[in-house]
């Protein structure tokens, strides 16, 4: 145990050192002790397994939106659009590259024995901005600085997990279509959690993860999670998942998450897949259920853009009026600069029950920047599952 301890202080030494002898402005270092460590985002498939991208690319049209930019310091001649993309540039590099050195410090201080070979490392640092305005409810925003630190040579048993926004009490619909609860708060670290996860572990045809942990917060909230994964191929084109998550909080009771997916991709037409799903969600202290239905439509139009449709209908049991929403949506997705920044825009008209279910216009703005040395993710990556078939 005292090795562990004298590990985790070598590791903070580390990351102070770095602060001190870096030559670069070390401005970002401000938001990193407020950065909140969570999972990867995958919009309901694996954070840790990147698909590969299917070969649409070459035929369709090069985005005329791209931005090139020569990776050489500009002179004091250079364009503005010169010293603005080198500033990006180094400023992705640097982060990238700290975040990568500072958890491959811990992972060897804590888990890599001497003569064993070094694993890819796939920390990240993720910076979302949201603003939203709707015609009833108004301007509103959300900004969340968020971390991924990954320790490879965890993973062959259990793997450390470490979290700050677990979503498992947040309404179904926000679950479903990655929306941010209006209860959520940017500052907060109490719905931080931190255990183990038994990864990747298949129980038949089913692909499980398994976790146990603990909330900080005062007094320690325990908890434990599973969730169950199946992939089947119906044909050629249709392709089901079904998904099954218990959870349970010491504070908060049980609660179950099941979920329905279909897909539809046709190999001839790889960039256009149809999702259909359907899910259920019961917490047993509020003794109700939540349902959603949801159509989605992703449309990749070439490596810089993507379009996504949604409409559907959510149903809370435990109201007067079960009612909660009904929506439809259409979202522009882009990459703005290389692989680690990002825009979209979402114009939606939806009908919730807190506006007595009057028509609801209105426009999401977020603005991403994700920073990786190894964990280079397309975030406009859509795909359809593989089996989970041995």
């Amino acid at each position: 145990m005292n090795i562990r301890y004298r590990s985790l202080n070598k590791a903070l030494q580390y990351s102070l050192a770095v602060m001190h002898d870096c030559k670069r402005p070390p401005a970002i270092f401000l938001l990193l002790p407020s950065l909140s460590v969570c999972p990867a985002w995958a919009n309901g498939t694996d954070a840790d397994i990147e698909p590969v991208m299917p070969e649409y690319e070459s035929r369709l049209p090069p985005s005329p939106f791209s931005i090139n930019a020569e990776e050489t310091e500009p002179s004091d001649e250079s364009s503005w659009l010169d010293q603005t993309t080198y500033w990006a540039d180094e400023t992705e590099t640097y982060v990238a590259d700290t975040v990568h050195d500072f958890s491959t410090y811990i992972d060897h201080s804590l888990a890599k024995e001497e003569n064993e070979e070094e694993l890819m490392n796939k920390s990240y640092v993720r910076i979302r901005y949201k603003p939203e305005y709707t015609h009833r409810g108004y301007f509103d925003s959300d900004f969340k600085i968020s971390a991924r630190i990954d320790l490879p040579h965890t993973k062959r048993d259990w793997k450390l997990i470490l979290e700050t926004d677990p979503d498992d009490y947040d309404s179904l619909e926000s679950k479903q279509r990655a929306l941010t609860p209006k209860s959520s708060s940017t500052t907060s670290g109490s719905d931080a959690i931190a255990g183990f996860r038994l990864q990747n572990a298949h129980w038949g045809e089913w692909k499980t993860h398994f976790d146990v942990g603990v909330k900080f917060k005062l007094p320690l909230d325990p908890f434990v999670r599973a969730n169950l994964r199946r992939v089947d191929n119906l044909s050629e084109n249709w392709t089901t998942q079904l998904k099954q998550e218990l959870f349970y909080f010491d504070s908060k009771g049980l609660g179950s998450l099941t979920e329905f997916n279909f897909y539809y991709g046709n190999n001839n037409d790889p960039a256009r897949i149809y999702k259909f799903s359907s899910s259920a969600q019961y917490l047993f202290d509020e003794s109700g259920w939540e349902l959603v239905n949801q159509i989605e439509l992703f449309n990749r139009l070439n490596d810089h853009h993507l379009m996504e449709y949604s409409t559907g209908v959510s149903i809370d049991t435990n109201e007067s009026d079960p009612l909660t929403n009904f929506w439809i949506s259409a979202s522009w997705r882009q990459k703005i600069y290389k692989d680690w920044l990002y825009l979209s825009i979402t114009p939606q008209l939806d009908t919730p029950r807190e506006f007595s279910h009057k028509l609801n216009p209105g426009v999401l703005i977020e603005i991403e920047a994700f920073f990786s040395k190894n964990h280079h993710v397309d975030r406009l990556n859509r795909y359809v599952p593989d089996p989970t078939r041995r």
